[in-house]
């Protein structure tokens, strides 16, 4: 035996100073890192940038109305409201970004020239437009207000004398948006171009103007908006947070991989040393139970039931009669039963009287098995307490045994129909689990009892109880 314990000795205090090391290093610590970077990012915007939509949407045509009033070089005598006149103006483009855009304009009708004369006039001009308030897009897609300056080229062509010579238009535009592609605008602009636009002055020098004040609505053509582009700086930086995270999880698995393969190891030669001397049976069950151990990162204790076990085999062999008086009997019980159930005769009774109400299912075999809810729900306080289901479950269904299951709530806290509800939601939950655990739908008996106050404190009444029943 001296020898024995020599031989296994080494060995297990090699185990015990590996579980040591393992307790030690088997703790995943990443420092400097907020597990917060495990969450889904919301996406954030960068600022005045959006995606361009080169050709598909955002188009627009306008129409407006107003005067216009000529100003040349000769001046004349009249002064600018004595030169005015009716003028239309139509246009049609499109917005590349919030800021930017083009357009084509066609404007006309007509004007006084300096003699106060009346001719007649066409202008088309290609204009640069620029929304100075495009910032607002990031707030919203669609502001309420726009104030867009431009500057253009293009060709004004007097009827009377035939002139067409070039001309530089400019001017500011203000929009303020009715609907989603409708638009209320109102545009002072300008046309300046050679002296000699109205038969008067030099050919070669600039110095006719047209001036005009007009009003009307724009309305949007495709589809109105833009995609604001998604700052991409935040996932980059989780990204490579979570390399390094990763990184750090294949270190460690790879510690813990190479500490498993020690251990298992270890116990295989320990194996092949109690194999050896013949004690392999003897430690067969603690060998089980340290495997388990190593799967599971918390194991719970376990009730084998010894005594219920022991309590069934003494119960095949007694034979039970009916007494008229309503007490109940044993005919048959030898002296090795006495001794197993005590010497004294009043323990006897007792225990006699017991074993009678076990075999008519009067009473439930041992104590019942209590299982804890939080408060208002049907969530187990702990879900360690379902260990003691899969145990249940495995004795009613070596032994055949029914199952009592009752719901209770605290009746110090809501009204009466709410715990008899939550009652019933406990009950139903256990027995569910029970189901799932393979016991048969017949072998089980569920009660509510609603809101009690049994115990103390009131939280110990927030319970369903487990109870097993001879068939």
């Amino acid at each position: 035996m001296i020898k024995k314990i020599l031989l296994i000795l080494p060995l297990a205090l090699s185990l015990q100073a590996q579980a040591d090391d393992a307790r030690l290093s088997d703790s995943l610590i990443v420092h400097n890192a907020s597990l917060g970077m495990l969450e889904p990012i919301r996406p954030s915007y960068l600022e005045n940038i959006t995606s361009a939509r080169i050709w598909k949407d955002n188009w627009f045509l306008g129409i407006s109305g107003g005067a216009s009033a000529f100003v040349g070089s000769p001046l004349g005598c009249a002064d600018v409201f004595d030169r005015m006149e009716p003028t239309l103006s139509v246009s049609g483009g499109k917005w590349f970004t919030p800021a930017i855009g083009g357009r084509v304009s066609f404007q006309g009708f007509k004007l006084k020239n300096s003699l106060l004369h009346k001719q007649s006039y066409k202008s088309v001009h290609a204009d640069f437009l620029w929304n100075v308030l495009s910032h607002s897009y990031n707030a919203r897609d669609q502001p309420k207000w726009k104030i867009v300056p431009y500057v253009g080229l293009g060709i004004i062509h007097n009827e009377d004398n035939g002139n067409s010579p070039f001309a530089f238009s400019y001017g500011v535009t203000g929009q303020y948006r009715l609907s989603q592609r409708i638009h209320l605008t109102m545009e002072l602009g300008g046309t300046t171009t050679f002296k000699d636009f109205d038969g008067r002055g030099a050919s070669n020098r600039f110095g006719d103007n047209l001036m005009s004040l007009t009003a009307g609505l724009s309305f949007s053509i495709g589809k109105v908006g833009w995609k604001r582009v998604v700052d991409a700086n935040p996932y980059i930086k989780q990204n490579k947070w979570l390399i390094e995270y990763a990184s750090s999880l294949n270190d460690c698995n790879s510690l813990l991989t190479r500490q498993h393969n020690e251990d298992a190891k270890s116990i295989a030669e320990l194996k092949k040393i109690l194999e050896i001397e013949g004690l392999l049976g003897l430690y067969k069950d603690r060998s089980k139970n340290q495997e388990k151990k190593n799967l599971s990162k918390k194991s719970y204790p376990k009730n084998d039931y010894s005594g219920l076990n022991s309590l069934r085999s003494r119960l095949q062999d007694i034979q039970w009669s009916d007494n008229s008086s309503g007490g109940d009997s044993i005919q048959e019980m030898s002296s090795t039963d006495n001794y197993k159930l005590g010497s004294s005769s009043e323990y006897r009774s007792s225990l006699q009287g017991y074993l009678a109400r076990l075999s008519k299912g009067k009473s439930c075999i041992g104590a019942p098995i209590f299982f804890f809810f939080e408060l208002g729900t049907n969530h187990l306080t702990d879900a360690s307490q379902l260990i003691n289901l899969d145990e249940i479950a495995r004795i009613a269904k070596q032994y055949n045994l029914n199952i009592r299951v009752c719901g209770s709530a605290d009746s110090a806290t809501g009204t009466d129909d709410v715990n008899r509800n939550l009652g019933a939601s406990r009950s139903e939950y256990i027995c569910s689990q029970l189901l799932q655990r393979g016991i048969d739908k017949k072998q089980i008996l569920e009660v509510n009892k609603g809101g009690i106050d049994t115990y103390i404190p009131n939280e110990a009444n927030r319970h369903t109880s487990v109870m097993l029943f001879l068939k």
